[in-house]
């Protein structure tokens, strides 16, 4: 097992898998997954549910995330860490959320969002999912302390009907 980075405490892992074992049936999307610290507690909470983790493995431009990827391979430890955490209901799409999404034809239940922390790609991301979500579904990510992810959450969503637990943001379509 190889948790390399610590970006996603206890608490967010637990609020993760708290909103997951709420959402209706459909598909269980995880957009950025690093070394699958979030991946497997999902996997663990939604049991035997699918979980479809995108990611390219190669950090997000500009991050020390791309920085760390150039130097070892993120996604062999993803890879590793799935195999030993998890019962087998993860799938990896190693490509960029802008290419998975499209391919989406079954009404999601629940995504995780937690890739480039842009305005524009989580603001985007949010615009792309929306429609595929099915009644119910949630959409959450991390780091809602960042203030490029806390814009795009005020542009796209009431901020009367999205919840914050730890660094966990979430909102469920009605």
């Amino acid at each position: 097992m190889t948790f390399t980075e610590n970006w996603f405490c206890q608490q967010s892992q637990d609020r993760l898998a708290e909103l997951a074992v709420t959402a209706p049936g459909g598909m269980m999307i995880e957009i950025g997954s690093w070394e699958g610290r979030s991946t497997v507690a999902l996997a663990k909470a939604v049991w035997p549910r699918i979980v479809h983790a995108v990611d390219t493995w190669n950090g997000s431009p500009g991050e020390i995330s791309q920085e760390l990827a150039a130097e070892r391979d993120v996604f062999a430890a993803f890879t590793e860490n799935i195999a030993e955490l998890t019962a087998g209901n993860v799938e990896a799409h190693r490509m960029g959320w802008r290419e998975y999404l499209p391919t989406v034809t079954l009404p999601v239940g629940f995504a995780f969002i937690d890739a480039e922390h842009t305005y524009q790609e989580v603001h985007d991301n949010i615009h792309t999912l929306l429609p595929l979500m099915a009644p119910g579904g949630i959409i959450c990510g991390d780091d809602q302390h960042h203030p490029p992810v806390r814009q795009a959450l005020t542009e796209c969503f009431d901020p009367h009907d999205v919840e914050i637990m730890a660094t966990v943001w979430s909102w469920r379509k009605p």
